[in-house]
């Protein structure tokens, strides 16, 4: 829609950007509003009035019947905030209806990680944490992509550039028909050979120990028993000595 030129009156003003409005957005008007408010700041139109006719110029109405009260009679003052406030409020979901979507509803399906997060955020409107977004993030992903974001440290913008990046190699490699190619392939053999290097490490480490306690059982034992196995087991009455052995025959007393 454009405004035209005219010289009837201050209260009227000069468009030099024509206003081209978007079809109104009833999942999110908030942002609809937004883009509005975006085209007046280029057309260069602050009068309250024009952006209160150019809004409902550019509804259908089936849209302005939430709002005709105010269509028939707006205020004196504020028309543009007035009907704005009122459609917002009349489209947009709950906050409780908002938050069960987002922990219920919201599912990847075709959109890109980085899609469905965005639509996350709009959902919790800043009242979730980025922590729990992420976990309710994170849960939707399929289990691969999953496991190679998990030992990531980075921040959820850059988690979500990864995971589209992880897609889109997934894609291509489908494509190709060559799987073994895959980015997402190469990540899983670095974490399976870095898991391999973890467990030889691990047994490395239990044998040394196993061998060290062994070898303290045999020094303790040979302290402890300082004769061969035959003066042991028959003392003075063993026919037969293997060295090392300390063992004296006792002195006969006179």
């Amino acid at each position: 829609m454009a405004t035209t030129a005219t010289n009837s009156g201050p209260s009227m003003e000069v468009s030099r950007v024509a206003v081209k409005a978007p079809p109104f957005w009833r999942s999110d008007p908030l942002l609809w509003f937004k883009q509005m408010e975006s085209q007046f700041i280029m057309a260069g139109i602050t009068q309250d009035s024009t952006k209160f006719h150019t809004i409902v110029a550019s509804i259908e109405s089936s849209i302005l019947e939430k709002v005709s009260n105010i269509i028939v009679d707006p205020p004196a003052e504020n028309m543009y905030d007035t009907l704005k406030e009122k459609l917002i409020s009349s489209f947009s979901d709950s906050e409780e209806k908002r938050l069960k979507k987002l922990l219920t509803n919201v599912e990847l399906g075709d959109k890109k990680p980085s899609e469905l997060l965005s639509e996350m955020r709009s959902l919790s409107q800043g009242k979730v944490s980025n922590d729990i977004l992420k976990q309710l993030w994170m849960q939707r992903l399929p289990s691969q992509m999953k496991a190679i974001l998990s030992v990531s440290e980075d921040s959820l913008d850059k988690l979500s550039t990864m995971a589209d990046k992880i897609e889109d190699s997934s894609e291509s490699d489908v494509c190709s028909f060559s799987p073994s190619s895959t980015r997402l392939e190469e990540i899983e053999k670095k974490l399976q050979t870095l898991c391999t290097q973890i467990n030889s490490f691990r047994k490395s480490r239990s044998r040394s120990k196993s061998s060290s306690s062994r070898n303290r059982r045999s020094n303790s034992g040979s302290k402890s028993k300082p004769y061969c196995w035959y003066h042991f087991k028959f003392g003075d009455k063993a026919r037969k000595c293997l060295a090392p052995c300390n063992y004296k025959p006792p002195t006969s007393e006179n």
